[in-house]
């Protein structure tokens, strides 16, 4: 029976109350370290939101530190410092992952997931307390600290691309599942880490990056070195959360992991505004800088999405054949979004 809002409202007052007196709903003081890769940027936003309401209402007993660069774990390693101990969380994505995280990318697929960030951070939280997911994290110590809901996946680079047929022989960087679609069309996959993208692209490794659009480019300064930005091809999104270790999670008493649990939504949405803000920005800058926007039509967008489905069910039948559930999550997923895009 969900709690009543005044009886919800009296239980964090008395947080609140016992958090200003040092009082015995708080556990011994703490710091978080949490690994980042790139700058202080959109997705960030979130995570740094929650930095400083855990500061503010635990009277600092409990301190969130972001900690950027990769300069506590490389991209790809951050779920195994958060098993061994090294940091207490971090941003986890499931793309780099694969045969660590099998399950969690079913997320991943290409043009699954919703475009509103709120239904994404909705749908993301659901799958995070599926039976087969919650024993997949267990497997890393891990938990879901915040969602991590992305704006959908477009192209930046060197070529023009807008048609379909225009994918033969580019070179993309674009990660796990999403990848199946363009490949389709001849497009050849390089997944590089995210810090690699500008080097990558400014010596010629790949010709284009796929990246949520926009803040993402801009982060990683794409915008310097590329002529065309391709929106609305919206291949999906890579599927990335706030993860946190288990151990360190049991430390603290049950009155902050209510608090952090309530502070999750307008973390979130501090995201969404971060996201907006940089497509105001970046959208006029980009102008500006004489780089060609082109919007994928809708029609060569379909010729994609055509084939999505048998990408889905082949994701399934190779989760199948490693005795994993994959049949059950994707019909539990596409519930769930249907559930949140009413």
């Amino acid at each position: 029976m969900p709690m009543k809002p005044w009886l919800a409202a009296s239980v964090l007052a008395g947080v609140l109350s016992a958090a200003a007196a040092g009082g015995p709903a708080l556990a011994q003081q703490a710091t978080w370290k949490v690994a980042i890769f790139g700058p202080p940027r959109a997705v960030t936003a979130p995570v740094e939101h929650l930095a400083r309401e855990m500061a503010a209402k635990t009277g600092g007993q409990l301190k969130i530190e972001p900690v950027y660069g990769e300069a506590l774990s490389k991209a790809t390693e951050i779920i195994d410092g958060i098993k061994g101990g090294a940091f207490e969380a971090g941003l986890v994505c499931a793309s780099y992952y694969p045969g660590k995280l099998p399950l969690y990318t079913v997320l991943d697929l290409a043009m699954l997931t919703p475009d509103d960030i709120m239904a994404q951070a909705r749908v993301q939280m659901a799958v995070a307390e599926h039976p087969a997911i919650a024993q997949e994290f267990k497997r890393w110590n891990l938990r879901m600290l915040l969602p991590g809901p992305l704006p959908q996946y477009q192209l930046m680079g060197k070529r023009r691309i807008a048609r379909a047929e225009d994918l033969k022989g580019v070179r993309i960087r674009v990660s796990g599942e999403m990848a199946r679609v363009l490949e389709d069309y001849g497009a050849v996959k390089s997944l590089v880490p995210a810090p690699e993208t500008y080097t990558s692209l400014e010596r010629g490794v790949v010709d284009m990056i796929s990246f949520p659009s926009t803040y993402a480019f801009a982060s990683y300064r794409l915008q310097e070195i590329s002529k065309y930005f391709i929106d609305k091809i919206s291949l999906g999104t890579q599927p990335c959360f706030w993860g946190v270790s288990e151990t360190a999670w049991s430390k603290l008493s049950p009155a902050q992991q209510k608090l952090m649990l309530d502070l999750r939504e307008p973390a979130t949405q501090a995201g969404a505004q971060a996201y907006a803000a940089a497509d105001a920005k970046n959208y006029a800058d980009w102008k500006a800088r004489g780089i060609e926007i082109i919007d994928f039509p809708a029609a060569e967008r379909a010729k994609l999405t055509a084939n999505a489905g048998k990408h889905w069910q082949e994701w399934v039948q190779d989760k199948e054949k490693k005795g994993l559930p994959g049949k059950a999550l994707l019909e539990f997923v596409q519930a769930k979004i249907k559930e949140h895009t009413k």
